[in-house]
């Protein structure tokens, strides 16, 4: 983890914000409102996740399907994606050890800051994790649903069943909808695999942040 910041305009206070291209288009400053509704889009999935799958493994007499989701989405936020996307994003330089940025906020920062490109592996890891973060747990809850109704075909606990599944789908779709359409056109991790953020604003921000822009001429180059 960097220890000075490595010297980026996103957290130098004496940044000429005003005068910047970028201003407006990227977020490139820490924003305490875009902080709050990352975590409520996220939380508010992963709250119906766990009660939809949790719902099932009481119906199936196991704790399993609950239990791989609940291990799989801690090690997904607060290990794996820190590691293949959050370490390459300007805001995991910072001199804290809690990720302070509009997104991931929170995280631990156990690893060390990685200013260079996103690999493909980290791509396709990073694709793969947000998949099944938001397939399993609609694909148990089917199942159990299924499972339910041809043991005890009760109209009404069924719809208690379904009830969790349409919850979780929807809070599901407002996530990644809102984060995909909203955040991702304008996150300073240019690299992600989601990121939208045009070309013109991704070289402005280069041009002011010489270490990342060294950082990704010597990945060209390999």
């Amino acid at each position: 983890m960097a220890k000075d910041n490595a010297g980026l305009c996103t957290f130098d206070p004496d940044a000429p914000c005003s005068t910047c291209g970028n201003k407006g288009e990227i977020f490139c400053k820490p924003d305490e409102n875009k902080m709050i509704v990352s975590h409520l889009l996220e939380g508010s999935f992963i709250i119906m996740a766990v009660l939809g799958t949790g719902l099932t493994s009481v119906l199936l007499g196991t704790v399993w399907p609950v239990l791989v989701f609940s291990i799989f989405s801690a090690l997904f936020f607060l290990v794996i994606q820190p590691r293949i996307t959050c370490s390459h994003c300007p805001y995991y330089a910072e001199d804290r050890f809690f990720l302070h940025c509009t997104e991931n906020h929170f995280s631990p920062k156990i690893w060390r800051y990685h200013p260079e490109p996103i690999a493909w592996w980290e791509k396709i890891g990073t694709a793969v994790g947000f998949g099944f973060l938001g397939a399993y747990p609609l694909l148990v809850q089917l199942y159990g649903a299924y499972v339910f109704w041809m043991s005890r075909p009760d109209l009404v606990s069924l719809f208690g069943v379904v009830g969790l599944f349409v919850g979780t789908l929807l809070t599901l779709a407002l996530f990644y909808v809102v984060f995909f359409l909203l955040y991702c056109p304008h996150c300073v991790n240019f690299s992600c695999v989601f990121n939208k953020v045009p070309e013109e604003y991704v070289q402005a921000y280069l041009e002011r942040n010489p270490v990342i822009k060294q950082a990704w001429g010597r990945q060209e180059k390999k």
